[in-house]
């Protein structure tokens, strides 16, 4: 499955003129149907993205979700969310693709999981809307596109502030249509179930004799990749349900696995830092050092 970390890399898979900024584009479909790829199998980028669907045929889907069948649409996804589309060439409305650098903008602090919860549900729920719901998004999309065109000093920060607006908006209109209770059941199902994903996934990626794959099995971005979440939300939702951090999870399975084969082999630190993808054995040293308190040779001379 293709992975576009960048705008750019992104717009030129679906072939499109390259965005303005690497943090943010705006755009309309109609300007797309020129070019773009009509049908877009299975990928993953690492943007938020906001669009408003006002006509068109086909579908998009993100995560579990498409929008077929509905027509006037608020659809929106997270990064590394699965996105996939089959659309004809007749598709209007706006959207917008931001990284979260964008939306911290000055501010690292800000927390857009925290602030906009709605964007990262596992399952992003489309939102079908009347006309008159339709026109209270069409005015802010423009402000957006005419700030993005003129591409000068103020624009940015004019683009990151009606960012901000239409967020609230799209969080004001999920609030109404999907009911508080079926988000919180669905939100907790939901993170019950990702976590349970993410431990089973530590534990495998540690098997014996388990095929190498690119990544670092004990970093967080490699479990968030691999279950198509942005890190952030990964250990948000980890530290919600288990009230520690995604990488304590993964720390503590570590230190037990390799406290277990000093104790009970005689295999040397170096070929236990391997089994642990380390390749430095002084790195897995000061690791388990500083999550033990003891060297390797220091905790295999006690037991």
């Amino acid at each position: 499955m293709n992975h576009y970390s960048t705008l750019k890399e992104y717009c030129e898979a679906i072939n499109i003129s390259p965005p303005n900024w690497p943090d943010f584009d705006a755009r309309t479909f109609e300007a797309n149907m020129k070019t773009v790829n009509h049908k877009m199998p299975p990928f993953k980028h690492e943007f938020y993205a906001i669009a408003l669907k006002l006509d068109g045929s086909g579908y998009t889907k993100t995560g579990n979700y498409s929008t077929e069948n509905l027509k006037a649409t608020v659809f929106f996804n997270s990064p590394y969310q699965i996105i996939q589309w089959d659309i004809a060439p007749d598709w209007n409305g706006f959207y917008i693709i931001f990284s979260e650098d964008f939306y911290q903008f000055g501010q690292p602090k800000r927390n857009i999981s925290t602030d906009f919860p709605f964007l990262l549900v596992d399952n992003t729920i489309p939102l079908e809307i009347s006309e008159q719901e339709a026109s209270l998004f069409i005015g802010t999309f423009m402000d957006i596109l005419r700030e993005y065109g003129k591409n000068d000093t103020p624009s940015k920060t004019i683009c990151h502030l009606n960012t901000s607006i239409l967020l609230h908006k799209v969080a004001r209109l999920f609030k109404e249509k999907v009911p508080a209770r079926q988000q919180t059941h669905t939100h907790r199902d939901n993170d019950l179930t990702l976590v349970s994903r993410f431990k089973t996934l530590v534990e495998t990626s540690f098997y014996p004799d388990q095929p190498f794959e690119n990544g670092e099995p004990h970093k967080v971005q490699y479990y968030a990749e691999k279950l198509h979440l942005h890190p952030n939300h990964l250990n948000a939702v980890v530290k919600r349900i288990a009230a520690q951090s995604a990488s304590e999870i993964i720390y503590k399975y570590m230190v037990a696995l390799a406290k277990s084969r000093l104790k009970n082999t005689e295999k040397s630190v170096k070929e236990i830092a391997f089994e642990l993808y380390y390749n430095y054995p002084n790195h897995f040293a000061n690791f388990f050092k500083k999550q033990t308190g003891m060297t390797p040779n220091q905790f295999r001379n006690s037991q």
